[in-house]
């Protein structure tokens, strides 16, 4: 089977967070037009072979992008009959290494295990909605949990999220995502002195504070493993106003990456910092940080497959804490190239790919060996 070719199929549908229903529809017909069994979970898509095994290896992949930003920066275009563009080996377009890349080699590996089934029963899942808030792994692994993990005295997972298959990431931090919101006088702007409280100069003052509160708890919050806690001022806009009225509201937003004896208590922080003259609300849900043991045993048999595999901390998150959370290791180990994601003009290297399939497979079957 052509891989480049199920890329570019695969990039040219948008599937954009909360809107994969057609990327999903074109995984479930082309599992069925090449005999594979598969089935809907909720929102994500399920490629089950599974028997009497003890163990299992869950391959997860996501099927939602982020969008591509303004057009006129991609020179071949993102989605659409005319993205997929192949040239210089690589396949173009939009979540092309961010990460249906990753759908792909996957898709391949299924094909593989429907000719000679493994020893390990195995849970190929593409899931919604990861780039938002990992409602999709979060739904597959509650699934998983009921029906199945009982069953298992090994259960491990890799998530192909881009690694350039030199690395693999055994965990990431925490995140919150806050917005901290100010008020004040509303007034016109030729008479600066008749505001009392602005609340654009109040947000700002408060950024300054947490900004000095961040660096206390970064040197005192580091972990050993996962790093450093981070904050990161990611915006300040006021209630839209013309430009010589001065508005009432203003808000930042904030990205804070956490480690695990930070993560309870860091809003409460803030809120003790800033005082009452700002109100914080999360944008989103927070998400634990994922830790997978250096020794467990998924990492050892990527080591084994792989030379010089390097093994990392995630800078972003992923769905690794999904899984660490319910129990599971979990890797992410990917073909995708990390340094092109979230940018025009994504592309993924169609030897990755292809080395990628064959890994995912020799993994499989070193996991049988592998005794409990």
């Amino acid at each position: 089977m052509s891989l480049s070719k199920l890329l570019a199929d695969l990039v040219k549908i948008e599937s954009y967070s909360g809107h994969e229903e057609k990327v999903a529809s074109f995984i479930v017909d082309w599992a069925q037009s090449h005999g594979i069994p598969v089935e809907k979970q909720g929102r994500n898509v399920l490629i089950r072979f599974t028997g009497n095994a003890s163990k299992a290896l869950i391959l997860n992949a996501h099927m939602d992008t982020v969008k591509p930003g303004s057009l006129s920066h991609w020179s071949i275009p993102p989605t659409g009959n005319k993205a997929g563009v192949m040239k210089h080996g690589k396949v173009f377009g939009l979540g092309a290494s961010d990460d249906k890349a990753a759908i792909a080699a996957f898709l391949d590996v299924a094909h593989a295990m429907k000719k000679a089934p493994s020893a390990v029963d195995l849970f190929i899942v593409f899931v919604a909605n990861e780039e938002t808030n990992g409602s999709g792994s979060q739904s597959f692994i509650t699934y998983f949990q009921k029906q199945y993990l009982g069953h298992y005295q090994e259960v491990a997972a890799v998530i192909g999220e881009p690694t350039d298959l030199n690395s693999i990431e055994i965990g990431h931090r925490g995140n919150i995502f806050l917005k901290v919101i100010t008020n004040g006088d509303s007034g016109h702007g030729s008479q600066p002195e008749k505001i009392k409280k602005h609340a654009i100069i109040e947000n700002i003052k408060i950024a300054h504070k947490i900004t000095q509160l961040g660096a206390v708890l970064t040197q005192k919050y580091k972990d050993s493993v996962l790093g450093a806690p981070s904050f990161c001022l990611t915006g300040i806009k006021s209630d839209p106003s013309s430009v010589n009225k001065v508005p009432s509201r203003c808000y930042s937003t904030w990205d804070i990456r956490t480690t695990p004896k930070l993560h309870d208590k860091v809003v409460s922080l803030i809120q003790n910092e800033v005082g009452q003259g700002a109100k914080i609300e999360h944008v989103g849900q927070p998400a634990p940080y994922g830790l997978t043991s250096s020794e467990s045993k998924v990492v050892g048999l990527f080591q084994d497959m792989v030379s010089n595999l390097k093994v990392k901390i995630s800078s972003g998150s992923n769905d690794i804490c999904f899984f660490t959370q319910a129990g599971i290791p979990a890797i992410t180990f990917g073909p995708g190239k990390k340094d092109v994601i979230h940018k025009p003009n994504e592309y993924c290297e169609i030897e990755k790919m292809k080395q990628a399939s064959y890994i995912y497979k020799k993994v499989i079957a070193a996991m049988v060996a592998v005794k409990n």
